[in-house]
């Protein structure tokens, strides 16, 4: 495991640490999960963990964007 994708990782653990909101954690591991699943699909080593850097950058992405705006329930 690359220390740039442990780094993310990390930091992905720590923005759903800070919200524990129940469907965000099931967004993110059912994504997680459907990535991982396409992801075992590249055969190249180096194309597939180039893959994986650019999901994990999405997943924080997301991330990122909800935590500056979370959804508002009514």
């Amino acid at each position: 495991m690359s220390l740039q994708r442990r780094r993310m990782e990390q930091a992905l653990g720590r923005l759903l640490d800070r919200y524990p909101d129940p469907m965000l954690h099931c967004w993110v591991m059912e994504t997680v999960g459907a990535l991982q699943a396409r992801l075992k699909t590249i055969i190249d080593p180096a194309e597939r963990d180039q893959a994986q850097r650019a999901a994990l950058i999405l997943i924080k992405t997301t991330l990122q964007n909800w935590s500056e705006k979370p959804p508002v329930r009514h």
